[in-house]
């Protein structure tokens, strides 16, 4: 038992720095652990939607299903209901993927599924002998993405606008179609201001998203009570053993996946250097780059493999989605 608390403390002295005060907020489970707590989530809510209306959230089941029993099953990073009615699925996103956009549209129709499948079973709890008949109202849907990568817009788009917010709209008169779709997004790779310029919430957020595991303490622009609940969270001396080692954990597989590309590309660049010559060079470093980002591919490929189990679906099918061996999805189970 000692050689294994021994390791673990090794391994979380490797990862994480022991000046760092406070924990990345990016991070899968300093996410959860944050804005699992309804007195930061609400304000962020409000901030985020540019409104003061969120007064109180109700947490619903992360884990979502389709209409029978062989649909496959979504996971949530944060999935709650507010007071006033609406939905929100919050996610934070930090490798990008190919049909990302896609993704967040298949993963807001499940809630809006489960509207049905509630309103047939409050009928039903009332009404025992009556035929349910639903007239079709929905309560609004919105899906929060937080993502660490830049995403794909028209041309005219500023390069520092880091914020999005996307509703059905008629094409030529601008007519909303529905407002119970929303889709917004927080690109934080486009935020590029400093702790003295921050003019809004929304903007206090993407700024600690980025660069809360660097402070050592509190600044003065986030005296806000529940900024301050969020640091006193995020202070890495306040978690447990098991908190720090979940946190660990999250760290690790994030630096993996640039060491891939580092390492690689490193390696390349000094092979070519000590062959002298400029042709080798140039070659060389496209191929350490090429070699890096197939790691890197490699590493989100399992990274997603992880995420599909958790969704219940099978090793074939796990295979035939992201191009892994069925062996190598096995291998992911038995770790």
């Amino acid at each position: 038992q000692d050689g294994t608390y021994s390791c673990r403390t090794l391994i979380m002295e490797n990862f994480i720095n022991p000046k760092q005060v406070y924990a990345d907020l990016r991070s899968d489970f300093m996410f959860k652990k944050a804005f699992g707590q309804k007195h930061i989530m609400i304000p962020f809510l409000n901030s985020i939607l540019r409104t003061d209306r969120i007064y109180d959230i109700d947490y619903r089941n992360i884990e979502s299903s389709g209409l029978t029993k062989d649909d496959r099953k979504v996971y949530y990073d944060i999935y709650c209901h507010s007071s006033d009615g609406r939905d929100f699925i919050v996610e934070m996103q930090r490798i990008g993927l190919k049909y990302y956009r896609d993704r967040v549209l298949f993963y807001a129709t499940y809630p809006i599924i489960k509207q049905h499948t509630e309103a047939k079973q409050k009928f039903l709890a009332h009404n025992h002998d009556e035929k349910f008949n639903w007239d079709y109202h929905l309560y609004p849907v919105y899906v929060i993405s937080i993502v660490d990568f830049v995403m794909e817009h028209c041309e005219s788009w500023p390069k520092d606008r880091f914020h999005s917010h996307y509703i059905m709209k008629e094409e030529e008169y601008n007519e909303p179609y529905s407002n119970n779709l929303h889709f917004l997004f927080i690109e934080l790779p486009r935020f590029n201001k400093v702790l003295q310029n921050l003019s809004d919430e929304s903007e206090k957020w993407a700024y600690l998203f980025q660069n809360l595991s660097r402070l050592k303490d509190i600044p003065v622009e986030f005296d806000e009570n529940y900024f301050t609940d969020l640091f006193l969270t995020a202070k890495i001396a306040n978690f447990t053993p098991d908190e720090k080692e979940k946190y660990t954990e999250d760290q690790k597989m994030i630096y993996d996946y640039q060491n891939c590309i580092d390492y690689a590309v490193e390696q390349a660049v000094e092979k070519a250097a000590k062959e002298n010559l400029a042709k080798g060079l140039a070659e060389g470093e496209a191929k350490g780059r090429a070699e890096g980002e197939a790691k890197g591919e490699k590493l989100a490929k399992l990274e997603t493999a992880q995420n599909l189990l958790k969704m219940g679906l099978s090793v074939s099918q796990i295979s035939l989605a992201t191009g892994l061996s069925e062996s190598e999805i096995n291998e992911l189970i038995t770790r």
